[in-house]
């Protein structure tokens, strides 16, 4: 079952006019996102706060809380001598299930209803010619057994699954249309297979598009509406929030930067896996640019991590390397902030967890960014969540989805 796409949630306008009934089911939307987004409130706080009447939020809180979707605390005495109960979202409502299957080894985590995480778990290999759909589901199925022994609840409810893949996606049907990287997930129709499998909602969504919505919602972009955020690992790519919503482009192909031609060698790049910034920056290639040494064909680099710690003791090639990353990303960085205006640029991604890249490589790009920038720069600032951003991102998007059609006004 495909989801709505998180971008069809409604901003209020002032000159939006209704009838009571609707009135209601506005002040009722706008009060349970206001919750969602700012925690347990005090009535007087969220009418204060929203402009809305004190009757009307209490008639509004009486139904979330009819409904399960507000829990109530106890009546507390504040400072002036009043008792009043704060509300909240229920966060036993249910639980959220968020895999991302660029990580290396792939991750899987468990939230509740309110987006606190519960669990976290990282699978064991793939076996070597095993089938990914069955691979999948195993580690899905093994991560919900641990779950429910760590907090003791048999078949504890699971309102949806989040999935990141490393992809072009058609956000409406969850297909994935095409992964250079990972032809395995294009070629095992895995998504119909989890589907097919599962009683609960299955969400499906580019790694870089749910690292967007995790560090919006829930790290380095919060309270922004225009940001883009760069997933710097094995591939590049870029998601988008423009207005408040993200954004996916014709054909479901926004933000794959990764095919930026960077220089004019890049004209003439004819990869079938590879873009042409992806074969000059990315981290699984970085370290090739090296080459070989001796008559071994041993890598003078075998890692990226080792080309880092060789740029700190010195070594002139590896810091020519470097230097040359950093030109390519500057260029990527500079074009992409000059067409879409962002009020900041967050960078992630695996490489948020190699030792020492915010000095040998984030810092310098940032100078030379702000350096080639020709307006006022959008602030550059590295990932809060890190590496755990798509994985965030992919609880996130199933919550903002299974909430969006009952709540779908928000001011």
């Amino acid at each position: 079952m495909k989801g709505p796409s998180v971008s069809v949630q409604r901003k209020l306008r002032v000159s939006d006019t209704a009838n009571s009934l609707l009135q209601n089911r506005i002040n009722i939307s706008i009060i349970f996102n206001y919750l969602r987004d700012h925690g347990a409130s005090y009535r007087a706080q969220i009418a204060r706060d929203l402009g809305i009447s004190a009757p009307a939020v209490a008639r509004a809180i009486d139904k979330l809380l009819k409904d399960g979707y507000v829990i109530e605390s106890e009546r507390l005495q504040l400072e002036n001598g009043r008792k009043a109960s704060q509300v909240s979202v229920n966060a036993g409502r249910g639980y959220i299930i968020g895999v991302d299957l660029v990580s290396e080894p792939i991750k899987l985590a468990i939230c509740d209803f309110g987006g606190t995480l519960s669990y976290s778990f990282l699978a064991p290999p793939i076996r070597p010619n095993s089938n990914f759909s069955d691979y999948l589901i195993s580690i899905i199925d093994l991560g919900l057994q641990n779950f429910e022994q760590k907090i003791n609840i048999k078949d504890p409810p699971i309102l949806g699954l989040g999935i990141g893949v490393p992809g072009v996606v058609d956000a409406q049907t969850g297909t994935i249309l095409y992964a250079n990287l990972y032809h395995k997930l294009y070629e095992s129709k895995f998504y119909e297979r989890v589907v097919g499998h599962y009683t609960f909602p299955v969400f499906i969504e580019n790694t870089a598009n749910l690292s967007a919505i995790g560090e919006w919602k829930r790290g380095a972009g919060r309270d922004a509406r225009n940001l883009v955020c760069i997933e710097f690992g094995n591939g590049i790519g870029a998601g988008i929030i423009c207005d408040g919503e993200l954004y996916h482009g014709a054909q479901g192909a926004a933000g794959e930067i990764g095919y930026f031609i960077t220089d004019p060698e890049g004209l003439d790049h004819k990869s079938s896996t590879l873009g042409y910034l992806e074969e000059k920056a990315s981290l699984g290639m970085m370290h090739l640019r090296g080459g070989t040494v001796g008559d071994t064909g041993t890598q003078r680099y075998p890692s990226t991590e080792l080309l880092l710690k060789a740029v700190e003791t010195g070594d002139p090639e590896a810091h020519e390397i470097i230097k040359d990353v950093i030109k390519h990303l500057t260029v990527t960085i500079v074009n992409t902030v000059l067409l879409l205006n962002p009020e900041m640029v967050i960078i992630g991604g695996a490489a948020c967890e190699l030792p020492d890249v915010e000095e040998i490589i984030f810092k310098p790009l940032m100078e030379e960014v702000y350096r080639n920038y020709p307006l006022i720069a959008s602030p550059i600032k590295v990932a809060d969540l890190g590496a755990n951003a798509c994985l965030i991102g992919a609880m996130q998007y199933v919550l903002d989805s299974l909430v969006v059609h009952a709540y779908p006004y928000r001011l």
